[in-house]
């Protein structure tokens, strides 16, 4: 399961590291003494599982020892009951062992081997308690992120590009309905239910010619297109998704086998792909171009963008994903390199945008820190996300066992290392799609970037389908 390490909690200092982090998120910093609690309860009970195994033995050792010295059996008596206390608190020794008889030292033996399963069975219990803490606790906050609970007061922007004030007539709906590209019709929700849609002609060129340039762009930046399954195990998708994913926005599917779930973005398979992988190093960091349709459930945006397809159950996107050090504070240098990734990739479209800070009661539990790309719709007069990118740290190479270093461990050998993950869009392509048309519109349709052109054969605009002549009157 994706989390912190459970070391940062046995340690006073870390742990109120962890406090200050839940304040800033807003969340309640007593859950953290609640794991530590926890935690101590699971040692004792290991630390007591381990000790009466031993008593196991050392009572098989004291019957053998006392049967080569031809001692009888004893009277049947029962243990005694402060020998029974001892036993409990894993404090035997074996002056008190020598004080039993062989009958008794059986009945020990017994009653210890019961122990031993019961304590394994509390122990489970402690242990599925603890992680479930755990996994409700969000990663360290970094010290950048402006600390609010109100993202319209708390967000800050960190760079504007373009005319962000300009207004236009219409909005990416009405666009795409005069385009006569679009279906969102009866026709097709009754096919597919709500959200659905069909994209014809010029729109089709449109989306594939995003998803080439993009590709062609992350590629010559370094990054190795990804093209992963678009379902998921359960065990695989756990290891990637919090706990509120399952019920907001993972779709479960059902056929051959056992259930599966379709990726919300193709950073969760590129996350689990690196299950158990060590890196003795990462001299350069290991960069994904990962393409693939995503699948959400949208349940907690009841009500929003019910029109068009900016909001969909269904749609293309191309991401950004990188593995590194987490040495040197690697990981937050490459944070400012993926998000200037993707503002050169607007900027090459011709889209004005703001980057915003995301504030710390905002964050979902994985990232430490998170920038959002907002670009300025003039149709609908407002700023619409389509990038979103965040630093996870280690907090989610946790969660799939990816490892760094030779061992895998801390200097002290208490801590293991693991990578650091971040992950980031470079272009949700139906959104891109809804901005284009609202920035790029004429009196007689969309114009189409530059950059995209030579993708789409040349095509330089997308027309709007002319009116229907009005019906002859008849004679």
């Amino acid at each position: 399961k994706m989390g912190l390490d459970i070391f940062m909690f046995r340690d006073e200092a870390t742990a109120n590291l962890i406090r200050e982090s839940q304040r800033r998120r807003y969340q309640d910093p007593a859950t953290v003494d609640k794991v530590i609690e926890v935690d101590a309860q699971w040692r004792k009970l290991q630390f007591l599982s381990e000790t009466t195994k031993k008593f196991v033995n050392d009572c098989s050792k004291s019957v053998a020892a006392k049967m080569k010295a031809k001692e009888g059996l004893g009277e049947d008596k029962p243990v005694p009951e402060e020998v029974l206390a001892k036993a409990t608190e894993g404090k035997l020794d074996s002056e008190t062992l020598q004080a039993l008889n062989v009958t008794q030292l059986k009945a020990l033996s017994k009653w210890s081997a019961t122990r031993v399963a019961d304590l394994a069975k509390e122990a489970a219990e402690a242990e599925t308690l603890r992680d479930s803490l755990l996994n409700n606790i969000g990663n360290i906050v970094h010290e950048s992120v402006p600390v609010e609970i109100d993202e319209e007061k708390g967000n800050t922007v960190v760079s504007l590009f373009g005319d962000v004030t300009r207004k236009l007539k219409l909005n990416h709906v009405d666009i795409m309905e005069k385009l006569g590209m679009m279906d969102t019709s009866k026709t097709v929700t009754s096919m597919a239910g709500g959200r659905s849609y069909v994209l014809k002609g010029g729109l089709v060129q449109l989306q594939v010619a995003l998803i080439s340039y993009g590709i062609s762009f992350l590629v010559q930046r370094g990054y190795t297109p990804f093209y992963p399954p678009f379902f998921m195990t359960k065990e695989a998708m756990g290891a990637v998704a919090q706990l509120s994913q399952f019920d907001e926005e993972l779709y479960k599917v059902t056929g051959e086998g056992d259930d599966k779930y379709l990726i919300a973005t193709s950073e969760m398979p590129i996350a689990a792909y690196h299950r158990n992988k060590t890196f003795s190093a990462l001299p350069e960091p290991v960069k994904y171009a990962g393409m693939s349709a995503c699948f959400r459930k949208e349940a907690g945006a009841h009500g929003r963008d019910t029109t068009g397809i900016f909001r969909v159950h269904q749609f293309d996107k191309l991401e950004q994903f990188v593995v590194c050090s987490p040495k040197d504070d690697e990981s937050w240098k490459i944070l400012d390199q993926m998000i200037g990734t993707s503002e050169e990739f607007c900027k090459s479209l011709g889209l004005p945008y703001r980057v915003v800070n995301i504030c710390s009661g905002a964050l979902n539990n994985a990232a430490a820190k998170k920038f959002d790309l907002e670009a300025w719709f003039p149709g609908s007069g407002a700023f619409r996300e389509l990038v979103s990118c965040s630093n996870c740290t280690d907090y989610q190479a946790r969660g799939v066992n990816c490892r760094y270093g030779a061992e895998g461990t801390g200097a002290k050998g208490t801590a293991k290392e693991y990578c650091h993950m971040l992950n980031g869009t470079l272009c949700a392509v139906t959104r891109t799609m809804c901005c284009i048309c609202e920035n790029y519109q004429t009196e007689e349709g969309v114009i189409i970037p530059e950059v995209l052109r030579p993708f789409m054969l040349g095509r330089d605009i997308l027309k709007f389908e002319a009116p229907a002549a009005p019906a002859e009157p008849s004679a």
